[in-house]
């Protein structure tokens, strides 16, 4: 597979990174590092019902025709700041920052910018921001199925150069798609981990 070409900047900013350009642990947002009250609101455009389901509800969501979805809530920086972090999670986090591997964020979400914002602000770790991947931000360009999204930003990731790859996410049809990379691209290591958001109280 062709891989990226980087402009000069490019290559002078990651060459200027303190972190490893070939070890990187990679983490869902919503259910995996955090819990928060956001909902998507799924309405039908002939009867004028809605209802409201959960990141976790939405995973196993088959969209009807007569349906439109409503994803403000994840538009909320606010919402965002008032979740409940789940501390397991971000001490495995924590601990790879610690050695200097490369920390990446794949969500579902559309806003690279609040969840960069976010991460250094309310939660207190600079992750580096083309290292999130809000795969619904059209910044990124992807398409297909969130778990089609998601094994798309990993492609990306291991086009960059990174080996050894751990991934923690809630929902298992993504961990599953992802992880079937490894018939991709048989040179790398790459770990899937089902989260469990019970585990917010927990820590390592």
């Amino acid at each position: 597979m062709k891989r990226n070409l980087k402009t000069y900047d490019q290559w002078l900013t990651e060459k200027a990174r303190p972190f490893s350009a070939t070890s990187i642990v990679v983490f869902d947002l919503d259910d995996t590092l955090v819990i928060t009250n956001a909902k998507i609101k799924v309405c039908n455009h002939k009867t004028g019902e809605c209802f409201a389901l959960t990141p976790e509800e939405f995973n196993d969501y088959e969209k009807h025709p007569d349906h439109y979805l409503d994803f403000d809530d994840f538009k909320s920086l606010e919402i965002m700041k008032a979740g409940e972090l789940i501390h397991y999670y971000l001490k495995i986090l924590a601990d790879a920052y610690k050695m200097k591997r490369a920390v990446g964020i794949v969500t579902a979400r559309d806003d690279r910018e609040m969840i960069y914002k976010w991460m250094k602000e309310h939660v207190g770790f600079h992750i580096a921001k083309d290292l999130i991947y809000a795969i619904n931000d059209p910044v990124h360009k992807f398409s297909g199925s969130i778990a089609d999204k998601k094994k798309q930003a990993f492609r990306e990731i291991i086009e960059r150069g990174y080996t050894n790859i751990q991934f923690f996410d809630d929902d298992q049809h993504n961990l599953t798609l992802v992880k079937s990379l490894e018939k991709e691209y048989p040179n790398i290591s790459l770990n899937v981990y089902k989260a469990d958001k019970k585990l917010f109280k927990s820590k390592i």
